[in-house]
Protein backbone atom coordinates (compact mmCIF):
# COMPACT_ATOMS: atom_id res chain seq x y z
CA UNK A 1 0.00 0.00 0.00
CA UNK A 2 1.23 3.80 -0.78
CA UNK A 3 1.79 5.65 1.87
CA UNK A 4 2.07 8.77 0.42
CA UNK A 5 -1.34 9.43 -0.40
CA UNK A 6 -4.30 7.25 0.06
CA UNK A 7 -4.52 4.46 -2.10
CA UNK A 8 -7.14 2.86 -4.51
CA UNK A 9 -7.33 -0.16 -2.14
CA UNK A 10 -8.00 2.07 0.54
CA UNK A 11 -10.69 4.19 -1.37
CA UNK A 12 -12.63 1.47 -2.49
CA UNK A 13 -13.09 -0.23 0.88
CA UNK A 14 -14.06 2.84 2.07
CA UNK A 15 -16.27 3.86 -0.77
CA UNK A 16 -17.41 -0.23 -0.59
CA UNK A 17 -18.46 0.31 3.22
CA UNK A 18 -20.08 3.63 3.11
CA UNK A 19 -22.14 1.70 0.17
CA UNK A 20 -23.08 -1.34 1.81
CA UNK A 21 -23.64 0.80 5.17
CA UNK A 22 -26.04 3.22 3.51
CA UNK A 23 -28.09 0.23 1.79
CA UNK A 24 -28.61 -1.70 4.56
CA UNK A 25 -29.70 1.80 6.91
CA UNK A 26 -31.83 2.17 3.37
CA UNK A 27 -33.59 -1.25 3.82
CA UNK A 28 -33.77 -0.68 7.82
CA UNK A 29 -35.67 2.18 7.58
CA UNK A 30 -38.50 0.73 5.10
CA UNK A 31 -38.79 -2.53 7.12
CA UNK A 32 -40.17 -0.63 10.43
CA UNK A 33 -41.34 2.20 12.23
CA UNK A 34 -39.08 3.18 15.44
CA UNK A 35 -39.51 5.24 18.40
CA UNK A 36 -35.85 6.55 17.58
CA UNK A 37 -34.93 6.24 13.92
CA UNK A 38 -31.62 6.27 12.69
CA UNK A 39 -29.23 8.92 12.74
CA UNK A 40 -26.21 10.39 11.12
CA UNK A 41 -23.78 12.55 11.40
CA UNK A 42 -21.24 14.40 9.38
CA UNK A 43 -18.37 16.66 10.50
CA UNK A 44 -15.79 18.68 8.68
CA UNK A 45 -12.99 21.24 10.44
CA UNK A 46 -10.16 22.35 8.73
CA UNK A 47 -7.11 24.68 10.59
CA UNK A 48 -4.40 26.77 9.80
CA UNK A 49 -1.31 27.00 11.90
CA UNK A 50 1.31 29.41 11.35
CA UNK A 51 4.66 29.14 13.67
CA UNK A 52 7.45 31.59 13.83
CA UNK A 53 10.72 30.24 16.29
CA UNK A 54 13.46 32.78 18.13
CA UNK A 55 15.75 32.86 14.88
CA UNK A 56 12.69 33.94 12.87
CA UNK A 57 11.90 30.92 10.94
CA UNK A 58 8.42 30.35 9.97
CA UNK A 59 6.34 27.47 8.91
CA UNK A 60 2.60 27.16 8.27
CA UNK A 61 0.49 23.87 8.42
CA UNK A 62 -3.08 22.79 6.95
CA UNK A 63 -5.55 20.58 7.74
CA UNK A 64 -9.07 19.07 6.64
CA UNK A 65 -10.89 16.26 8.28
CA UNK A 66 -14.25 14.77 7.55
CA UNK A 67 -16.30 12.65 9.35
CA UNK A 68 -19.22 10.54 8.82
CA UNK A 69 -20.82 8.22 11.13
CA UNK A 70 -24.34 6.73 11.03
CA UNK A 71 -26.51 4.61 14.14
CA UNK A 72 -29.57 2.49 13.49
CA UNK A 73 -32.88 2.60 15.10
CA UNK A 74 -33.50 1.38 18.70
CA UNK A 75 -35.48 -1.39 20.01
CA UNK A 76 -35.41 -4.75 18.52
CA UNK A 77 -38.62 -4.50 15.79
CA UNK A 78 -35.89 -3.93 13.21
CA UNK A 79 -33.98 -7.45 12.34
CA UNK A 80 -31.20 -5.68 10.92
CA UNK A 81 -28.43 -3.24 12.15
CA UNK A 82 -25.32 -1.25 11.06
CA UNK A 83 -22.73 1.11 12.40
CA UNK A 84 -20.13 3.33 10.46
CA UNK A 85 -17.70 5.50 11.70
CA UNK A 86 -15.38 6.57 8.83
CA UNK A 87 -12.55 9.57 9.03
CA UNK A 88 -10.34 10.99 6.24
CA UNK A 89 -7.80 13.92 6.99
CA UNK A 90 -5.43 15.33 4.33
CA UNK A 91 -2.77 18.10 4.81
CA UNK A 92 -2.37 20.49 1.95
CA UNK A 93 0.38 22.44 2.95
CA UNK A 94 2.86 19.78 3.48
CA UNK A 95 4.02 16.28 2.66
CA UNK A 96 1.94 14.50 5.50
CA UNK A 97 0.34 11.47 4.25
CA UNK A 98 -3.59 11.60 4.12
CA UNK A 99 -5.02 8.84 6.03
CA UNK A 100 -8.67 7.24 5.91
CA UNK A 101 -9.80 5.61 9.26
CA UNK A 102 -12.50 3.44 9.25
CA UNK A 103 -13.60 3.08 12.92
CA UNK A 104 -16.59 0.73 12.46
CA UNK A 105 -18.37 -0.31 9.27
CA UNK A 106 -20.35 -3.36 9.59
CA UNK A 107 -23.88 -4.65 9.35
CA UNK A 108 -25.81 -7.34 11.63
CA UNK A 109 -28.74 -8.97 12.43
CA UNK A 110 -30.44 -10.18 15.75
CA UNK A 111 -33.54 -11.63 16.90
CA UNK A 112 -36.81 -9.60 17.70
CA UNK A 113 -36.32 -10.72 21.31
CA UNK A 114 -32.48 -9.77 22.04
CA UNK A 115 -31.29 -12.98 22.47
CA UNK A 116 -28.59 -13.46 20.10
CA UNK A 117 -27.22 -11.01 17.27
CA UNK A 118 -24.24 -11.23 14.58
CA UNK A 119 -22.03 -8.75 12.95
CA UNK A 120 -19.86 -8.62 9.72
CA UNK A 121 -17.57 -5.96 8.99
CA UNK A 122 -14.81 -4.04 10.74
CA UNK A 123 -16.84 -3.29 14.58
CA UNK A 124 -15.38 -2.37 18.03
CA UNK A 125 -16.41 -4.81 20.82
CA UNK A 126 -16.62 -2.54 23.23
CA UNK A 127 -16.80 -4.90 26.04
CA UNK A 128 -13.14 -5.57 25.58
CA UNK A 129 -12.02 -1.75 25.83
CA UNK A 130 -8.87 -1.12 23.91
CA UNK A 131 -8.26 -5.22 22.35
CA UNK A 132 -11.71 -4.78 21.18
CA UNK A 133 -11.44 -3.85 17.32
CA UNK A 134 -11.71 -6.42 14.72
CA UNK A 135 -12.19 -7.01 11.19
CA UNK A 136 -14.38 -10.07 11.26
CA UNK A 137 -17.03 -11.76 12.79
CA UNK A 138 -19.10 -10.62 16.39
CA UNK A 139 -21.38 -13.30 17.86
CA UNK A 140 -23.23 -12.34 21.29
CA UNK A 141 -25.79 -14.79 23.11
CA UNK A 142 -28.01 -13.63 25.62
CA UNK A 143 -30.06 -15.79 27.89
CA UNK A 144 -33.67 -15.23 28.40
CA UNK A 145 -33.83 -14.88 32.15
CA UNK A 146 -32.16 -13.16 34.28
CA UNK A 147 -30.35 -14.57 36.97
CA UNK A 148 -29.73 -13.36 40.45
CA UNK A 149 -26.73 -11.07 39.71
CA UNK A 150 -28.24 -9.77 36.16
CA UNK A 151 -28.96 -10.51 33.11
CA UNK A 152 -25.93 -12.35 31.44
CA UNK A 153 -24.50 -12.42 27.91
CA UNK A 154 -21.51 -14.73 26.11
CA UNK A 155 -19.61 -12.94 23.06
CA UNK A 156 -16.81 -14.08 20.58
CA UNK A 157 -15.13 -12.46 17.88
CA UNK A 158 -12.63 -13.29 14.97
CA UNK A 159 -11.02 -11.40 12.36
CA UNK A 160 -7.84 -9.48 11.58
CA UNK A 161 -6.30 -6.36 12.98
CA UNK A 162 -7.70 -3.14 11.70
CA UNK A 163 -5.03 -0.73 10.09
CA UNK A 164 -6.48 2.66 11.62
CA UNK A 165 -4.13 4.99 9.40
CA UNK A 166 -4.38 3.08 5.85
CA UNK A 167 -8.18 1.68 5.56
CA UNK A 168 -7.38 -1.50 5.72
CA UNK A 169 -5.56 -4.00 7.41
CA UNK A 170 -2.48 -5.37 9.57
CA UNK A 171 -0.85 -8.10 7.03
CA UNK A 172 -0.07 -11.11 8.92
CA UNK A 173 -1.83 -10.22 12.28
CA UNK A 174 -4.94 -12.31 13.43
CA UNK A 175 -6.86 -11.63 16.51
CA UNK A 176 -10.19 -13.66 18.38
CA UNK A 177 -11.56 -13.13 21.95
CA UNK A 178 -14.28 -14.47 24.20
CA UNK A 179 -16.35 -12.96 26.62
CA UNK A 180 -19.09 -12.94 29.30
CA UNK A 181 -20.58 -9.80 30.65
CA UNK A 182 -23.33 -9.14 33.20
CA UNK A 183 -25.57 -6.07 33.25
CA UNK A 184 -27.72 -5.08 36.63
CA UNK A 185 -29.77 -2.22 37.46
CA UNK A 186 -28.66 1.52 37.51
CA UNK A 187 -25.69 0.29 34.93
CA UNK A 188 -23.99 -1.93 36.56
CA UNK A 189 -21.59 -4.02 34.61
CA UNK A 190 -19.05 -6.90 35.02
CA UNK A 191 -16.63 -8.24 31.82
CA UNK A 192 -14.43 -10.53 32.20
CA UNK A 193 -13.00 -11.42 28.49
CA UNK A 194 -9.66 -13.04 26.67
CA UNK A 195 -8.00 -11.86 23.90
CA UNK A 196 -5.24 -13.55 21.45
CA UNK A 197 -3.45 -11.48 18.71
CA UNK A 198 -1.51 -13.67 16.53
CA UNK A 199 1.79 -12.18 14.21
CA UNK A 200 1.84 -14.64 11.79
CA UNK A 201 3.08 -18.07 13.67
CA UNK A 202 3.87 -15.96 17.28
CA UNK A 203 1.88 -15.08 19.87
CA UNK A 204 2.44 -11.00 19.87
CA UNK A 205 -0.40 -10.90 22.78
CA UNK A 206 -2.67 -12.93 24.94
CA UNK A 207 -4.22 -11.19 27.39
CA UNK A 208 -7.28 -11.54 30.19
CA UNK A 209 -9.46 -8.43 30.45
CA UNK A 210 -11.74 -7.69 33.52
CA UNK A 211 -13.69 -4.47 34.53
CA UNK A 212 -16.42 -3.61 36.44
CA UNK A 213 -19.02 -1.06 36.61
CA UNK A 214 -20.58 -0.63 40.60
CA UNK A 215 -22.73 1.47 41.49
CA UNK A 216 -23.97 1.55 45.18
CA UNK A 217 -27.55 3.67 45.94
CA UNK A 218 -26.80 7.12 45.00
CA UNK A 219 -23.80 8.30 46.87
CA UNK A 220 -20.99 5.30 46.12
CA UNK A 221 -19.65 4.25 42.24
CA UNK A 222 -16.67 2.27 41.38
CA UNK A 223 -15.35 1.38 38.18
CA UNK A 224 -12.10 -0.65 37.12
CA UNK A 225 -10.48 -1.87 34.59
CA UNK A 226 -7.18 -4.44 34.33
CA UNK A 227 -5.43 -6.01 31.47
CA UNK A 228 -3.12 -9.11 32.21
CA UNK A 229 -0.76 -10.23 29.86
CA UNK A 230 -0.56 -14.42 30.21
CA UNK A 231 2.63 -14.03 28.55
CA UNK A 232 5.04 -11.78 27.45
CA UNK A 233 4.66 -10.32 23.89
CA UNK A 234 6.52 -12.34 20.73
CA UNK A 235 6.72 -15.30 23.35
CA UNK A 236 9.39 -13.48 25.36
CA UNK A 237 9.34 -12.19 28.86
CA UNK A 238 6.77 -12.90 31.21
CA UNK A 239 3.51 -12.66 32.22
CA UNK A 240 2.47 -9.96 33.85
CA UNK A 241 -0.22 -6.89 34.21
CA UNK A 242 0.34 -4.76 31.98
CA UNK A 243 -2.55 -2.26 32.92
CA UNK A 244 -4.75 -1.38 35.75
CA UNK A 245 -7.00 1.32 36.50
CA UNK A 246 -10.09 1.88 39.27
CA UNK A 247 -11.88 5.18 39.15
CA UNK A 248 -13.90 5.41 43.47
CA UNK A 249 -16.47 8.20 43.72
CA UNK A 250 -18.41 8.80 47.16
CA UNK A 251 -21.17 11.56 47.79
CA UNK A 252 -21.70 11.48 51.41
CA UNK A 253 -23.73 14.36 51.42
CA UNK A 254 -25.42 16.65 48.35
CA UNK A 255 -22.89 18.93 48.67
CA UNK A 256 -19.70 17.00 48.53
CA UNK A 257 -17.75 14.58 46.22
CA UNK A 258 -14.82 13.02 47.06
CA UNK A 259 -12.51 10.95 44.12
CA UNK A 260 -10.20 8.59 43.97
CA UNK A 261 -8.24 7.61 40.92
CA UNK A 262 -5.20 5.22 40.49
CA UNK A 263 -3.52 4.10 37.00
CA UNK A 264 -0.84 1.92 36.57
CA UNK A 265 0.62 0.48 33.63
CA UNK A 266 3.58 -0.49 30.87
CA UNK A 267 3.62 0.97 27.89
CA UNK A 268 5.45 -1.72 25.10
CA UNK A 269 5.93 -2.47 21.77
CA UNK A 270 4.73 -5.51 21.31
CA UNK A 271 4.33 -5.19 17.83
CA UNK A 272 7.67 -4.18 16.66
CA UNK A 273 9.25 -7.15 19.66
CA UNK A 274 7.23 -9.72 17.26
CA UNK A 275 8.13 -8.16 14.00
CA UNK A 276 11.82 -7.96 15.57
CA UNK A 277 11.78 -11.67 16.33
CA UNK A 278 10.23 -13.30 13.20
CA UNK A 279 12.95 -11.34 10.92
CA UNK A 280 15.50 -12.36 13.22
CA UNK A 281 16.90 -9.15 14.70
CA UNK A 282 17.99 -9.55 18.54
CA UNK A 283 15.31 -7.71 21.15
CA UNK A 284 16.89 -5.85 23.95
CA UNK A 285 15.91 -6.18 27.72
CA UNK A 286 14.95 -2.56 27.89
CA UNK A 287 12.20 -3.12 24.27
CA UNK A 288 10.65 -5.91 27.30
CA UNK A 289 10.78 -3.72 30.10
CA UNK A 290 9.39 -0.99 28.20
CA UNK A 291 8.07 2.05 30.40
CA UNK A 292 6.07 2.41 33.32
CA UNK A 293 3.14 5.22 33.50
CA UNK A 294 1.94 5.41 36.81
CA UNK A 295 -0.61 8.29 38.85
CA UNK A 296 -2.90 8.45 41.84
CA UNK A 297 -5.14 11.27 42.38
CA UNK A 298 -7.57 12.42 44.97
CA UNK A 299 -10.15 15.29 44.51
CA UNK A 300 -12.62 17.21 46.55
CA UNK A 301 -15.49 19.20 45.09
CA UNK A 302 -17.94 21.28 47.24
CA UNK A 303 -21.20 22.41 45.71
CA UNK A 304 -21.52 26.27 47.10
CA UNK A 305 -24.76 26.65 45.59
CA UNK A 306 -26.42 25.79 42.47
CA UNK A 307 -24.03 27.85 40.54
CA UNK A 308 -21.05 27.99 42.41
CA UNK A 309 -18.54 24.89 42.48
CA UNK A 310 -14.98 24.71 44.56
CA UNK A 311 -12.45 21.74 44.12
CA UNK A 312 -8.81 20.66 45.32
CA UNK A 313 -6.86 17.85 44.18
CA UNK A 314 -3.63 16.16 44.99
CA UNK A 315 -1.73 13.35 43.42
CA UNK A 316 1.77 12.03 41.71
CA UNK A 317 2.34 10.47 38.47
CA UNK A 318 5.21 9.41 37.01
CA UNK A 319 6.14 8.18 32.90
CA UNK A 320 9.24 6.16 33.41
CA UNK A 321 10.87 3.35 35.86
CA UNK A 322 13.71 5.93 36.07
CA UNK A 323 11.50 8.24 37.22
CA UNK A 324 11.12 9.81 40.50
CA UNK A 325 7.33 10.19 41.55
CA UNK A 326 6.02 14.53 41.00
CA UNK A 327 3.26 15.85 42.72
CA UNK A 328 0.62 17.37 41.60
CA UNK A 329 -1.53 20.11 43.38
CA UNK A 330 -5.13 21.85 41.95
CA UNK A 331 -7.23 24.69 43.24
CA UNK A 332 -10.74 25.33 41.30
CA UNK A 333 -13.90 27.03 41.61
CA UNK A 334 -16.40 27.53 38.74
CA UNK A 335 -19.58 29.75 38.27
CA UNK A 336 -22.39 29.46 36.16
CA UNK A 337 -24.27 32.66 35.40
CA UNK A 338 -22.02 34.50 38.13
CA UNK A 339 -23.69 37.30 40.34
CA UNK A 340 -26.99 36.80 37.79
CA UNK A 341 -24.45 38.64 34.95
CA UNK A 342 -24.64 35.94 32.41
CA UNK A 343 -21.05 34.95 32.81
CA UNK A 344 -19.81 31.59 33.24
CA UNK A 345 -16.47 31.23 35.06
CA UNK A 346 -13.80 28.88 35.52
CA UNK A 347 -10.56 29.73 36.94
CA UNK A 348 -7.75 26.86 38.45
CA UNK A 349 -4.27 26.87 39.59
CA UNK A 350 -1.86 23.51 39.72
CA UNK A 351 1.63 22.95 41.11
CA UNK A 352 3.88 20.60 39.20
CA UNK A 353 6.57 20.11 42.09
CA UNK A 354 9.39 18.48 40.15
CA UNK A 355 12.35 19.73 42.76
CA UNK A 356 14.52 22.38 40.92
CA UNK A 357 11.32 22.22 37.83
CA UNK A 358 8.54 22.71 39.66
CA UNK A 359 6.22 25.36 38.43
CA UNK A 360 2.62 26.91 38.84
CA UNK A 361 0.09 26.56 35.33
CA UNK A 362 -3.03 28.80 35.65
CA UNK A 363 -6.58 28.37 33.29
CA UNK A 364 -9.06 30.82 33.00
CA UNK A 365 -11.86 30.71 31.06
CA UNK A 366 -15.08 33.70 30.82
CA UNK A 367 -17.98 32.08 28.64
CA UNK A 368 -21.81 33.52 27.83
CA UNK A 369 -24.89 33.29 25.62
CA UNK A 370 -25.60 35.40 22.96
CA UNK A 371 -29.18 34.83 22.47
CA UNK A 372 -30.55 30.90 22.55
CA UNK A 373 -28.16 30.20 19.43
CA UNK A 374 -24.68 31.84 19.97
CA UNK A 375 -22.20 30.69 22.84
CA UNK A 376 -19.02 32.88 22.59
CA UNK A 377 -15.81 31.77 25.22
CA UNK A 378 -12.50 32.96 26.05
CA UNK A 379 -9.86 31.62 27.63
CA UNK A 380 -6.18 31.68 29.04
CA UNK A 381 -3.66 29.37 30.01
CA UNK A 382 -0.29 30.31 31.31
CA UNK A 383 2.24 26.64 31.32
CA UNK A 384 1.01 24.50 28.86
CA UNK A 385 2.60 21.23 27.34
CA UNK A 386 3.13 20.10 23.83
CA UNK A 387 3.19 16.95 22.08
CA UNK A 388 5.38 15.46 20.00
CA UNK A 389 4.62 12.57 17.69
CA UNK A 390 7.75 10.44 17.30
CA UNK A 391 6.99 7.33 14.66
CA UNK A 392 7.53 3.99 16.94
CA UNK A 393 7.76 5.65 20.41
CA UNK A 394 4.47 6.21 20.79
CA UNK A 395 5.45 10.21 21.53
CA UNK A 396 6.80 12.83 24.06
CA UNK A 397 5.04 15.28 26.35
CA UNK A 398 7.20 18.71 26.85
CA UNK A 399 6.01 20.68 29.25
CA UNK A 400 6.19 24.53 28.95
CA UNK A 401 6.75 26.55 32.39
CA UNK A 402 7.18 29.79 30.15
CA UNK A 403 4.12 30.07 27.78
CA UNK A 404 0.88 31.39 27.69
CA UNK A 405 -1.92 30.86 25.25
CA UNK A 406 -4.95 32.67 24.53
CA UNK A 407 -8.36 31.65 22.77
CA UNK A 408 -11.30 32.74 21.34
CA UNK A 409 -14.10 30.60 20.36
CA UNK A 410 -17.79 30.64 19.05
CA UNK A 411 -20.41 28.12 18.95
CA UNK A 412 -23.61 28.54 16.93
CA UNK A 413 -26.19 26.00 16.95
CA UNK A 414 -28.78 26.96 13.81
CA UNK A 415 -30.90 24.32 14.76
CA UNK A 416 -30.98 20.66 15.31
CA UNK A 417 -29.23 19.77 11.80
CA UNK A 418 -26.32 22.71 11.51
CA UNK A 419 -24.06 23.16 13.97
CA UNK A 420 -20.89 25.71 13.42
CA UNK A 421 -17.93 26.18 15.66
CA UNK A 422 -15.15 28.83 15.74
CA UNK A 423 -11.73 28.88 17.34
CA UNK A 424 -8.65 31.67 16.80
CA UNK A 425 -5.91 31.52 19.53
CA UNK A 426 -2.36 32.47 19.93
CA UNK A 427 0.37 31.04 21.73
CA UNK A 428 3.60 32.55 23.19
CA UNK A 429 6.53 30.04 24.49
CA UNK A 430 10.35 30.90 24.72
CA UNK A 431 11.37 29.21 21.42
CA UNK A 432 8.14 29.85 19.24
CA UNK A 433 4.77 31.64 18.68
CA UNK A 434 1.92 30.11 16.92
CA UNK A 435 -1.20 31.28 15.57
CA UNK A 436 -3.84 29.34 14.91
CA UNK A 437 -7.62 28.84 13.14
CA UNK A 438 -10.15 26.47 13.35
CA UNK A 439 -13.67 25.71 11.60
CA UNK A 440 -15.43 23.49 11.92
CA UNK A 441 -19.30 21.98 10.49
CA UNK A 442 -21.67 19.57 11.68
CA UNK A 443 -24.81 18.62 10.12
CA UNK A 444 -26.81 15.78 11.81
CA UNK A 445 -29.89 14.16 10.10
Amino acid sequence: MNRAGLSHGAASRLLGALLAVAAVAAGARLASAQAIPASGRFSLYTGWSERETADGATSDFTEVIANLSLEPPSGWDNLFEYGLDARFATYPSSDRDQTVSIYEAFVGVHSRDGRWSARLGQMWVRELGGLGSVGGLHGEYRLAEPTGIGHLRFGLFAGLEPEYYEGGFVDEVRKGGVYAAVDGARGRRHVLGFVTIRNSDLTERSVVVFSNYVPVARSFNMYQALEYDTQGPGDLGDSDLSYFFINLRYSPVKVLDLQGTYHRGHSIDTRSITRDQLEGRPVSPEALDGLLFESGRLRVTVRATRFLSLWASAGQDRNDWADEARDRFQLGVSARQLFGTGFDVTVSSSQYDEGDESYDSLYASIGTSVGSRVYLSLDYNESFAVYHYDDGNGGTVELRPDSSRYALSCNLNLNRTFSFLLVAETADSDDFDEKRVLGGLVVRF
